[in-house]
């Protein structure tokens, strides 16, 4: 008897937790999430700017990244140009990539040394971002085809950062990349039990995120000597 009443209300805990982690770990927080970790697994590249400089480009990262995009959503179902802000079809996300890859290319251009503004250089934002430019333009190609997941995209480019700087970090961080990896398959997983995504839209969303820093942080270095 109890086991019959325990088994929905766990089943329905699990799906609470997946929404609110669909949420927490919405796609354009990554970008956010990316450079809080930059700033702490590599101190010693932003001593020299004291703390109110790191703290002033991770929410600058958070307005051209997620609050710019989220009021461009907000915008155009106000005009009418999407149902709701779930962007359920292909049709509906072609706007929002272009937008969202927009603000993304903006914020590299502001953290590229060299280009943007003195007070905003920093390499490793910088390559992150284009990292994360190039993985909204792959997701962009493969929505022709399929409704890929944001979700597994935002994961699989934390993961691919991860991997590419923690070389250069002056902490071990093996563990954080377990926890990475542990992350990557409960959100993939959410989604999937949300019912949002088939499993091939999320495993080529893991793909195109970890190519787009893999891409930014040893293809492009490589070929144009960009460091």
């Amino acid at each position: 008897m109890n086991e019959t009443i325990n088994k929905p209300l766990s089943s329905g805990s699990i799906r609470i937790a997946a929404g609110w982690s669909s949420y927490v770990f919405h796609p354009l927080l990554f970008p956010a999430y990316g450079t809080f970790f930059l700033i702490l697994s590599h101190p010693h590249l932003f001593t020299g700017a004291g703390y109110k400089v790191p703290l002033l480009w991770n929410m600058v990262v958070f307005i051209l990244t997620f609050v710019f995009p989220a009021v461009w959503l907000g915008m155009m179902k106000a005009l009418g140009l999407i149902p709701d802000l779930y962007l359920r079809n292909k049709k509906e996300r072609i706007i929002p990539y272009i937008a969202t890859a927009t603000f993304y290319l903006w914020t590299y251009r502001m953290f590229r040394p060299g280009v943007g503004n003195l007070l905003f250089q920093s390499q490793l934002i910088s390559s992150m971002m284009l990292g994360a430019s190039v993985s909204i333009s792959l997701a962009f190609i493969a929505n022709i085809f399929m409704k890929v997941s944001l979700h597994s995209v935002g994961v699989g480019s934390f993961v691919g950062l991860l991997m590419s700087v923690m070389a250069y970090s002056e902490y071990d961080l093996r563990i954080l990349l377990v926890l990475a990896l542990l992350l990557g398959g409960w959100v993939g997983s959410s989604r999937l039990l949300l019912a949002e995504h088939e499993q091939r839209e999320v495993y080529y969303g893991y793909l195109a995120g970890f190519a787009g820093q893999f891409v930014s942080f040893k293809i492009i270095p490589t070929i144009t000597n960009y460091f």
